[in-house]
């Protein structure tokens, strides 16, 4: 399934706008934002159809899963944006996670945990908030909800020189990112390590460097660290390596593949945009002198000139940490 898809759902006392364009969103948020009652609505919908007074409007089904037969009705469900509520018991299950790989449907789950088996996107978790008071529907006596993002990343915000920089690769981008940061520059040995590296840190400054498409299951825990403890640490989460050097202007790559990733890549084959964006590296250096392999990194990656291709579309705020 691949595409951007806004969603409406509404009867006489409330209506949701949501957008969705991955194959994985996670509302989280406050208690009583109004998440159990928009997976109350979908499937009083399901159930009732048009005498329920709820009206859903999207281009694609919308539907829940509950914990009655869930493998078959998964199973059986395709081309849908498929809403489950954080009482199902089988969202940690590896099973589940390994069904989200290869299914061709969205999936937008609510919870307030971390689901450490899928690899979301820090871009694609949301808080639900009521926006009735705005204008255009304040005259109005429903509830309005709409989506937000509850951790903006895209930008980092606070400048840093930082005495150590931690990344979350260990092959090709943090052989990459060494040749930036040099020896400060270690590497945390995967996503789910980042935390613990910077929490074991007595660094007075730390610069993180991990893949936003994927590190959604860990960034709420760091955020979480960091605000409780007042800790200097700034976290740049583009989307991953492979997306920088397609952004980088290195090979000629289509506008629309890195402004509109959802019409590409498709969650059947891609369980991330990180492995879209890998695989789309790959298939286009294959036969160039930048042939990409996320193992080991070509060495003309590391030249001057492409070092600082990469650099220049690399965040301000952290130019003071380069060499």
């Amino acid at each position: 399934m691949v595409g951007k898809y806004d969603i409406e759902i509404y009867n006489n006392k409330v209506h949701y706008f949501l957008t969705v364009k991955r194959n994985i969103t996670i509302l989280q948020g406050d208690s009583a934002s109004g998440k159990t009652e928009l997976i109350r609505l979908i499937g009083e919908y399901e159930a009732n159809g048009n005498s329920s007074g709820i009206t859903i409007k999207c281009d694609k089904k919308c539907t829940v899963l509950t914990n009655v037969d869930w493998v078959l009705r998964l199973s059986s469900l395709s081309q849908s944006i498929i809403f489950i509520d954080e009482t199902a018991s089988f969202l940690k299950e590896t099973k589940f996670a390994e069904m989200v790989r290869g299914s061709d449907n969205y999936f937008v789950i609510v919870s307030r945990d971390d689901l450490a088996l899928l690899p979301y996107s820090v871009e694609e978790i949301y808080g639900l908030r009521d926006v009735s008071g705005l204008s255009k529907y304040n005259t109005y006596k429903k509830v309005y909800n709409e989506m937000y993002k509850l951790y903006n990343l895209s930008d980092v915000c606070n400048k840093v020189n930082p005495g150590l920089v931690i990344t979350e690769d260990s092959n090709s981008g943090y052989e990459f990112y060494k040749q930036i940061y040099g020896g400060n520059c270690e590497s945390a040995g995967g996503k789910s390590k980042v935390y613990d590296r910077i929490r074991n840190s007595n660094k007075e400054s730390i610069l993180a460097i991990v893949d936003g498409a994927a590190f959604g299951p860990d960034v709420g825990k760091l955020m979480r660290y960091l605000s409780a403890t007042g800790k200097k640490c700034v976290l740049f989460a583009p989307e991953s390596f492979e997306y920088l050097i397609l952004k980088a202007d290195i090979i000629d790559v289509p506008k629309a593949v890195l402004e509109e990733t959802y019409n590409y890549a498709d969650s059947n084959k891609f369980l991330s945009w990180e492995e879209f964006y890998t695989d789309f590296l790959v298939q286009n250096t294959q036969r160039t002198v930048f042939r990409y392999g996320k193992a080991k990194l070509n060495e003309n990656y590391k030249a001057p000139k492409i070092i600082d291709k990469i650099k220049n579309i690399m965040p301000e705020q952290i130019i003071s940490s380069r060499n």
